[in-house]
């Protein structure tokens, strides 16, 4: 209310009551400045900005406390990450490297050295990284094939295994590589390794010394093909222990788009307890999260080395699918339990000649 004249406000009489008439009451005066500001743009902005606001706040709150909110939104997160991170990978630079010779006056041999030995997170399984003479090399291998590797024991004998290389990432490292073996007493290593693979290492854990050589060379091959359904469209795995090694690093060949005939990738992977899922679980879970339309993971836990039948397991049961024309079955563990496992998924209806 704008202010009166100074001769008004102080007059008396009825000039008095005539500047009391024009006053109006504070409720009236209030009730119009309300309007005023309800009909600025400014504050209807402000106010549903303020209202969205809250909406989202309480919407999310209610979500986390939601587990099964929160898992969702965890998994949708790791989804998106994951296409992203397959999108980098498409369009990354392919690194310059130059394969390790082996020449013929070594018989085919070359020399590397043992640089490091440790546990693998929580699992049973030990870690032997390797360093190539340059840093630049890196072993020629194929899909599939092994790594022969050899040096001495303490009492001059010699020690010779086959291992499929580990890697964390897509790629390997040029200069260097790593195996893996389960850390497990020596009947259990025989069992899950051979005695060959066990007794080299149990040298190279605990004879040999940070630094010492190790000869090498390329390994037998292991994965082939010999059915009559091509080309091959859907590949099974199944793997027990360190046999998800070279399941690995198959499964990252096969999913990029445009690199092979598979368009669907089923991986099984068992273990006796849940600590051995530990670090390459991740990396299996990485894989699943870039290609989550082409790949099934299904981790069981489960002791089937005394059991005669993988059928008597329904997690089993459940995560193998049926076989058609143009699947391949890959099994990767111990003998004995890929014995087991081949019978099993012939049972299943899979050729002998497509396992």
């Amino acid at each position: 209310q704008p202010l009166l004249p100074t001769n008004v406000l102080f007059t008396t009489g009825a000039s008095s009551s005539a500047a009391a008439a024009a006053r109006k009451p504070i409720h009236q005066v209030l009730l119009q400045s309300f309007e005023a500001i309800s009909k600025s743009s400014i504050v209807k902005i402000a106010a549903a900005t303020f209202c969205i606001a809250l909406i989202f706040s309480l919407s999310l709150r209610l979500m986390l406390g939601s587990s099964v909110a929160t898992g969702r939104l965890n998994k949708m997160l790791k989804l998106i990450q994951g296409r992203m991170e397959r999108f980098a990978e498409s369009w990354k630079p392919t690194q310059e490297t130059t394969p390790m010779p082996f020449e013929d006056e070594n018989e085919g041999w070359g020399v590397c050295t043992l640089r490091a030995r440790k546990r693998l997170g929580r699992t049973q399984f030990m870690q032997f990284d390797f360093d190539l003479p340059k840093p630049e090399y890196t072993v020629p291998l194929d899909l599939g094939q092994k790594l022969s590797l050899c040096c001495l024991d303490d009492d001059g004998n010699v020690a010779r295994g086959s291992f499929f290389p580990f890697s964390m990432q897509s790629a390997a490292k040029p200069g260097s590589f790593s195996i893996l073996a389960p850390n497990v007493d020596s009947e259990e290593s025989i069992f899950r390794m051979g005695i060959e693979n066990a007794n080299f290492v149990r040298v190279i854990k605990n004879e040999l010394k940070v630094g010492d050589e190790v000869a090498l060379t390329p390994g037998a091959h292991r994965l082939s093909y010999k059915g009559q359904y091509l080309p091959v469209t859907d590949m099974v795995y199944v793997a027990y222990g360190t046999g998800i090694v070279p399941v690995l690093d198959q499964v990252r060949s096969v999913l990029p788009s445009g690199v092979s005939s598979v368009g669907s990738v089923t991986v099984v992977w068992i273990n006796e307890t849940t600590q051995d899922f530990d670090v390459t679980a991740e990396l299996l879970e990485k894989e699943y999260f870039k290609y989550s339309e082409k790949l099934a993971v299904s981790c069981i836990v489960g002791n089937i080395e005394d059991v005669s039948d993988f059928g008597e397991n329904d997690e089993i049961n459940t995560a193998i699918p049926d076989f058609r024309q143009g699947t391949m079955a890959v099994l990767s563990g111990p003998n004995e339990i890929a014995d087991k496992a081949s019978l099993y998924l012939q049972e299943r209806g899979y050729p002998e000649d497509t396992i």
